[in-house]
């Protein structure tokens, strides 16, 4: 098998500014090396000639080849012909033709040609010839990039524990879905994809309906969010809650994106909680968690059999014991804490490690109420204690995996930006001998694969580290943001002078993306906002029209208990505030990550955030329950 065509994606462009390209002419219109003056760096091409087809194919044998010009009368073979056969050992190296005046262009394309060039025209201006071969090049390696970049990105939804989907906007077709779907719908992905309606004759019969309802509103624009039963092959039933968002594009929608999630160990405990409310007379015995009965005084007066059996002590061990030495010494200040909790508010909840018999501790969760006589003084606590060591465990594995997911999400965005920034350098470089509406939709394509990486890579991390919360300066956070901004002749205003405790690092990536917001969106009127992959479109239309940005005036200042973003732009309207932090929301061509990654910062702290009108009319993102730092 030939092997010129197989090229290692780092190698390829690391040496991007020397391009190898094979020249088959017996009449060979180009020097060995041909450079290029006017590029910023030292970008040539490389050729090697030779004057027949054969031996051109010899020549491929294990040769890394970026390109192909040969003339299409050879000595041995025409052009097009020899065009087919490396065709068949290569779909996407790059062959140009060069043809005679009398030569029909579209026969050599149909033969496997990727473009023609007439020899006299390239006799006459060999710069052309040589420009023509290099943009051809460029665009092969494009090609190859943005098939990478998809392969990059699908590898990171996999490390996904969750069901990653997306549809066309009427459901026929399944455009990606990850290998969860195996998992927990025990088919397999290559089914869904011959049979888009095949996750259909998984639903239970009595949700059926309900879920083709909601089908049909994400059809119309709107998201949904519903729980549902599904039985897979082998008979076992689960529960899934899905989420579905639209993609609309144009007014219409194009794609539907959502998450899939199995639910069925929650809502199996929610069942058992509510059969023990619904049968209050049962005895404790038959409750397969921890009951326990504490007196007055704090000590167990009451249990059932699952503690005996879950400590290893027999009812005459537990009867004298105290109830702090049935835990780990570490936690049994815990414990009574817990305890005088509930006789003071009247309940409890904290988590323990039982110390068994033998020694072992298990985590366990307890929470319990206080019981009263009729004159309201306290008679003891009630309640029960369950053994949570598969959360943990669960949890444990959810921390590595994010952990995993952050080392990966690094490596890939590494990995995506060195061929990113030499496809944008060449993209520049051609834009300058080119004028072309395509080349102007590749660069807005490299600005929005470059977000995207930013801000997956900003997600994947944010939960894998914890907050290193100190004293921090909203003045100063906030101006070194606006120097790391592209804020064009915007105008901040800074009326604030509060230190809050906040971890610094997560506090300017907050403060960078609700100024990045306001600057890129607070000038665009509603009626030009796009939507592209990932994204929702804004469908409330405004009669505001698109202001510059030295208009646009952007204001942080202090609220009683936080801080507030605000600027005079155009705003979010009412209807929309509710959903803007979540992932995929966007007002302009951006990917929508923004307002998402500000709201994950905001989770972090513990604070909350709210979306409202500013004075002016624009945006306020208003953030409170913040802790301030006080002289």
């Amino acid at each position: 098998m030939m092997h010129f065509y197989l090229h290692n994606m780092s190698d390829t462009y690391a040496a991007a500014n020397s391009m190898h390209v094979l020249q088959v002419d017996d009449r060979p219109l180009l020097d060995e090396t041909v450079e290029f003056p006017d590029s910023r760096g030292p970008d040539s091409l490389t050729l090697t000639t030779t004057d027949r087809a054969d031996s051109a194919l010899d020549r491929l044998e294990g040769t890394a080849i970026d390109g192909i010009v040969a003339a299409d009368n050879l000595p041995d073979r025409s052009g097009r012909e020899f065009a087919e056969i490396v065709r068949e050992r290569d779909s996407n190296v790059p062959v140009l033709l060069l043809t005679e005046p009398e030569s029909v262009a579209s026969d050599a394309i149909s033969n496997g040609v990727t473009d023609v060039f007439r020899r006299d025209t390239a006799v006459a201006r060999r710069d052309l010839l040589s420009n023509r071969i290099r943009l051809l090049v460029e665009h092969h390696r494009s090609t190859e990039l943005a098939s990478r970049t998809r392969q990059q990105l699908t590898e990171l939804a996999e490390q996904s524990s969750e069901l990653l989907w997306v549809f066309s906007g009427d459901w026929t077709e399944i455009q990606f879905v990850n290998s969860a779907y195996e998992t927990l719908y025990g088919r397999s992905v290559e089914s869904l994809q011959t049979s888009p309606d095949e996750f259909m004759t998984a639903i239970h019969p009595t949700d059926q309906d309900r879920v083709i309802q909601s089908m049909q509103r994400v059809s119309a624009g709107e998201s949904v969010e519903l729980e549902f039963q599904i039985t897979r092959p082998d008979g076992e039933q689960r529960w899934v809650r899905a989420k579905a968002q639209p993609i609309v594009e144009d007014g219409t929608v194009a794609r539907i994106v959502g998450a899939s999630r199995d639910i069925t160990e929650r809502k199996r405990c929610e069942s058992e909680h509510i059969a023990e409310i619904d049968r209050p007379d049962a005895p404790v015995d038959a409750v397969p968690d921890l009951f326990y009965e504490l007196d007055e005084n704090g000590e167990l007066a009451r249990w059932n059999d699952a503690l005996a059996a879950a400590t290893g002590y027999t009812d005459a061990d537990l009867g004298p014991m105290s109830l702090t030495a049935l835990f780990a010494p570490s936690d049994r200040e815990t414990v009574r804490q817990g305890i005088e909790t509930a006789f003071a508010t009247g309940e409890t909840s904290f988590e323990a490690d039982l110390l068994t018999a033998d020694g072992t501790t298990v985590p366990y969760e307890f929470t319990g109420g206080r019981i009263t006589a009729a004159d309201g003084s306290p008679l003891g606590v009630v309640g029960i204690g369950r053994d949570i060591s598969a959360r943990e465990s669960r949890q444990q594995a959810l921390e590595q995996q994010n952990k995993r997911l952050g080392e990966f999400a690094s490596v890939v965005s590494h990995d995506l930006r060195n061929p990113l920034d030499v496809a944008r350098g060449q993209l520049e470089l051609a834009q300058i001998e080119h004028d072309s509406d395509h080349l102007d939709a590749v660069k807005r394509a490299h600005s929005r694969i470059g977000q995207l990486i930013d801000d997956l890579l900003t997600l994947a991390q944010n939960g894998e580290t914890a907050l290193d919360s100190e004293p921090v300066p909203l003045q100063t956070v906030v101006e070194q943001c606006w120097q790391t901004v592209e804020t064009g002749d915007a105008t901040l205003e800074l009326q604030t002078s509060a230190v809050v405790r906040a971890d610094p690092s997560r506090l300017r990536q907050l403060f960078g993306n609700l100024i990045r917001n306001s600057v890129e969106h607070g000038q665009t009127p509603h009626t030009e906002r796009q939507d592209d992959a990932g994204e929702q479109r804004a469908t409330t239309s405004l009669s505001q029209s698109q202001r510059p940005a030295a208009d646009l005036t952007l204001t942080v200042g202090e609220l009683d208990d936080g801080f507030y973003v605000a600027d005079d732009g155009v705003g979010i309207p009412a209807g929309e505030r509710d959903t803007v932090f979540e992932g995929g929301y966007s007002l302009a061509s951006g990917p929508g990550f923004g307002l998402r990654i500000v709201d994950e910062i905001v989770d972090t702290h513990g604070w909350s955030i709210t979306v409202t009108e500013s004075d002016a009319g624009g945006a306020r993102f208003e953030i409170t329950g913040v802790e301030f730092e006080t002289a």
